[in-house]
């Protein structure tokens, strides 16, 4: 661990709707960037926790867990602002880094408490970053977000408001905040690290199990089973698959047994919820990893960053509805391509392995928990010295 560089905060203060045991992407990708930001640069976080979680915590890291942690355990505006003025009692000028989920801290996705407790932060000298992974869901014809979406949009009108600087990890994401931040306010791209770990050293395909890994919650693996599962099949043929690796909740079983277990036989191993480190594992040993996801939001999918941070040859397909077809280059693979390639020959081995080094040189360069800090730091910095514009540029 370095000792804190001058003119950065020694302490940042990480607001999270879930943690673990939990099971929440957000909340990993939290504490991977407190892990590289202590690590790299000695910025130590500290955690607060909205949610209670599920079960007793265990906070079981190597070497120990690190960081403060305090759990709200819901409550609101009362709860929320006690906590911070706790921690904030400790160094008045740790900033605060909010990682913006509405459907996290409120289950109709509006947590109109939310923005007055971060107003209440600022004006007390609190220098808030948000990194906003979502904005507010988009009305829908006879679906809640009907009645709920104005409500929303509102309120992340405030939060952005309230920040000093704001993040996102989706480009379509970034243009609407851009139209709604005020004049000056820096808004950014940023990577979203694996929720699943980050190997140092990924094996070469041909050194593990002819594994494919479907991962992910259980409506994304749904999805992508309904929408696909005669390519999938075809792709498990093709490419000689000896388990088809099935990771995440299971909330339907009885679905996943009739129309998935059905069609791949033995080759599926259903391994429900398992720790951070029992998916690494799996995954550092797989071939592939499928997944259907739209394409304005995989910048924000740690499911896809995982496939790339184990250096795993990535099959996307297509969500239904999309109005083109963007994929993202040379880390990602298509069924067509394929299945155009000859069956379990040195090309098709070939082609796998080169796209699973460009996943991994991609996740390397743009989505690492190292990239992620790199890219906060400055304006950690700008929030550490109080009385600079909040600006990103030199």
């Amino acid at each position: 661990m370095n000792e804190p560089m001058p003119g950065l905060p020694v302490r940042l203060i990480q607001l999270v709707a879930r943690f673990r045991p939990d099971v929440d992407g957000v909340g990993e990708a939290a504490l991977n960037l407190a892990d590289a930001l202590l690590r790299e640069h000695g910025i130590r976080s500290d955690f607060l926790v909205y949610n209670a979680p599920k079960q007793e915590p265990i906070l079981a890291l190597p070497g120990g867990f690190p960081y403060a942690l305090e759990r709200v355990s819901g409550g609101g505006a009362d709860a929320l602002d006690s906590a911070l003025d706790s921690m904030a009692a400790f160094d008045k000028r740790a900033p605060m880094l909010l990682h913006y989920v509405p459907y996290g801290f409120s289950t109709q996705g509006t947590p109109t408490w939310l923005p007055g407790c971060l107003e209440r932060f600022r004006d007390r000298g609190g220098r808030l970053i948000t990194l906003f992974h979502e904005l507010y869901a988009s009305p829908r014809l006879f679906s809640r977000t009907m009645m709920t979406s104005w409500l929303q949009r509102r309120i992340f009108r405030r939060v952005l408001a309230a920040s000093e600087f704001a993040f996102t990890s989706s480009e379509d994401f970034l243009t609407l905040i851009q139209a709604q931040k005020r004049q000056g306010q820096a808004a950014q791209l940023i990577g979203i690290c694996s929720n699943a770990g980050e190997p140092e050293h990924p094996r070469q395909l041909e050194e593990r199990k002819r594994r494919l890994a479907v991962f992910g919650r259980f409506v994304t693996r749904k999805n992508l089973y309904a929408n696909h599962l005669d390519s999938l099949e075809r792709i498990v043929r093709h490419l000689g698959i000896e388990e088809v690796a099935d990771i995440g909740p299971i909330e339907d079983p009885a679905w996943l047994k009739e129309f998935v277990a059905g069609r791949f036989g033995s080759l599926l191993k259903s391994y429900g919820t398992l720790s951070v480190d029992e998916v690494s594992r799996l995954l550092e040993d797989s071939v592939a990893g499928a997944i259907a996801y739209p394409y304005h939001l995989r910048g924000k999918s740690g499911i896809l960053a995982a496939y790339q941070a184990h250096a795993m040859a990535i099959l996307l397909f297509p969500v239904p509805g999309e109005a083109e077809s963007r994929e993202p280059g040379s880390w990602s693979l298509s069924a067509e391509e394929l299945l155009a390639l000859p069956t379990q020959s040195s090309t098709l081995r070939s082609r796998l392995q080169k796209a699973a080094g460009a996943a991994h040189e991609h996740y390397r360069r743009n989505r690492s928990a190292h990239s992620m800090a790199e890219t906060l730091l400055p304006a950690l910095r700008a929030a550490g010295a109080p009385n600079e514009p909040a600006g990103l540029g030199p």
